[in-house]
Parts: C-alpha cells; structure tokens; sequence
C-alpha cells in the first residue's frame, strides 16, 4: 500500500464564534484523504484552532480522548454552549 506523503492544509481557524460542527465538517474535508488515520486527524486538530481554542485542546485529559469521534463529541460540548452564547447576545 502507497502512503501519500502529508503535507498540512491549509485549514480556518476555530474562533468560537461559529457552529463547531461546520468546523468539524470543513476539517474533515481537508483532511479527506487521512480519513482512515485516527492519530493524524487528532493530531492535526490543533491546527485549525485559534489560541483559546487552542488552549483547550491542549489542557485536554489524554484519557478522554481514545479516538477521534471521542476528540469530536468533547469539541462540540466545549465550544457548542460558547456558539449558543454568542447567538443569544447578537440576538439581543
């Protein structure tokens, strides 16, 4: 089996402001062809962050993070009530 070689896309940046599954959605895409290699698809998440976004990706407990469909439910718990809050203020 042929490996492509990896190259990091180009992804846009997390910044809290929108939905994170249309995040999810758009990393996945970019990251299409690694589809099948967990460890790269968390590793790389961090890339599409921003710093607070960032940061939280990098306080995570290693332990609840077993795959990346795990990496994906904490992500949307985190970053889905700051999406809503924002809603809610530009709402007003």
């Amino acid at each position: 089996m042929v490996i492509p070689k990896f190259k990091v896309p180009d992804f846009d940046e997390y910044k809290g402001t929108t939905c994170p599954k249309n995040h999810l959605k758009m990393y996945c895409r970019k990251m299409r062809a690694y589809a099948k290699d967990e460890e790269l698809l968390i590793h790389f998440f961090q890339e599409s962050l921003t710093v607070v976004a960032v940061t939280w990706y990098a306080n995570l407990e290693p332990s609840r993070v077993h795959s990346w469909k795990d990496l994906m439910v904490a992500f949307i718990r985190q970053c889905q009530y700051n999406f809503d809050m924002a809603s809610d203020r530009m709402q007003l």
